[in-house]
């Protein structure tokens, strides 16, 4: 009987013991999450960071945030077909948030006709599409943005310029310094602007940012995404205006190439000392997320919230405002309007600085853009797709 005593006791302890062990680790690897210098968000925990913000800026529930990332998924499908085969005619396409949630687009002539095939194949869509005629298509617009541009900028004018999708009109921005000329030329006949063209003088145009950072801190600039040749070999991209010595943690990062002109400001290097990975900082506390999706120019719409991250000014999220940002050609050689500019009234701002160029611009676990010219508290980000430009593609996976 003692020793079945015993027994019993001593297999007493061994489980208790057993529990507290099993326990005990789990205990200290929360200790150690929490105080992680940096830990990568899952795609779930991603998700719902951006519903969350979404919700709270726009007063939904998490629920329906949710739904309308998904639908906006969607319209970025809808918006890429309309752009191929409704040219001609399609005038101009954003989305609303307030007070309801739609997508609006706009055609030149026959909206209702040209619509309904869509309406059947994308019928998630239908309920929240609004369709309306403007003058102007955007094929029209973007000649006659290219027009105006480059005309001012062979008379010595330096302009920005943008297609304003609401007002279905280019809009012209002039330094305050350069409007006298502008004048000048115009009242003497030497530019002649269309009727669609609206003239607006700013203190000062879109300017690079020097020192940057998207998601690590470089020695001149902001880290963007992860990229790899079609040989396997992988890098780090940054803003091409920025220096080709680059380096992180005191590390030199191998030049590799860049393309800055027409629809390109970019340039990659090889971390040959370091471990790439499809991740991005997200945040000051050094949390990570994995890229797993691009969203090209073509599927990104007007009124779309994206965020970026950038050394200066860390996590900051803003609407598209245009698509078609043309910024002089001081800062991009041979400009094309195929920029997007952010806007700031999302709450945050400024939405970069000098210190963010090349930094990343992305919705959950998503590439959209990397970031080349702050414009006052506002942002211009080149489209992801156009990496292809230094022939390399966005790591999606490790």
């Amino acid at each position: 009987m003692r020793f079945k005593r015993l027994m019993s006791f001593w297999i007493f302890i061994l489980i208790i013991m057993v529990i507290t062990l099993i326990g005990i680790p789990t205990a200290l690897l929360g200790a150690e999450n929490n105080n992680q210098v940096s830990s990568d968000e899952t795609g779930e925990e991603a998700e719902l960071f951006f519903a969350e913000d979404y919700a709270r800026i726009h007063g939904v529930t998490v629920d329906e945030a949710m739904e309308r990332f998904k639908l906006q998924d969607i319209a970025g499908e809808l918006s890429e077909e309309l752009i191929a085969k409704e040219a001609d005619t399609l005038a101009g396409y954003w989305i609303e948030h307030t007070p309801e949630f739609k997508l609006v687009i706009l055609f030149t002539r026959d909206a209702e006709d040209i619509i309904k095939p869509y309406l059947q194949k994308y019928k998630e869509l239908s309920s929240i599409i609004e369709v309306g005629t403007a003058k102007y298509s955007l094929a029209e617009l973007e000649s006659i943005q290219e027009e105006v541009s480059s005309s001012a900028e062979s008379m010595g004018i330096p302009v920005d310029s943008a297609i304003d999708v609401y007002k279905n009109c280019v809009k012209v921005y002039v330094a305050e310094q350069n409007r006298t000329k502008l004048n000048r030329a115009l009242s003497e006949g030497k530019l002649v602007l269309p009727d669609c063209v609206e003239v607006e003088t700013i203190d000062s145009l879109a300017e690079p940012v020097a020192e940057i950072y998207g998601g690590l801190s470089l020695s001149d600039g902001t880290s963007g995404f992860s990229v790899k040749n079609s040989s396997g070999t992988k890098g780090i991209t940054t803003a091409a205006h920025c220096s080709n010595s680059q380096s992180y943690s005191g590390t030199s990062l191998p030049f590799q190439s860049q393309n800055h002109g027409t629809y390109y400001d970019i340039q990659w290097h090889t971390a040959p000392d370091f471990t790439v990975t499809n991740k991005i900082k997200t945040n000051s506390g050094g949390t990570t997320m994995s890229i797993t999706a691009t969203m090209p120019r073509s599927q990104q719409w007007v009124g779309a919230l994206v965020y970026k991250y950038g050394k200066a000014t860390g996590r900051t999220a803003g609407y598209i405002k245009a698509l078609n940002y043309r910024p002089s050609s001081d800062h991009v050689p041979n400009p094309q309007a195929t920029f997007i500019w952010v806007d700031d009234t999302a709450g945050y701002s400024p939405l970069c600085d000098h210190g963010d160029s090349g930094g990343p611009w992305f919705t959950a676990y998503t590439a959209w853009g990397s970031t080349c010219f702050k414009l006052g508290g506002e942002a211009i980000y080149m489209a992801i797709n156009y990496v292809s430009g230094i022939g390399v593609s966005v790591m999606t996976s490790p």
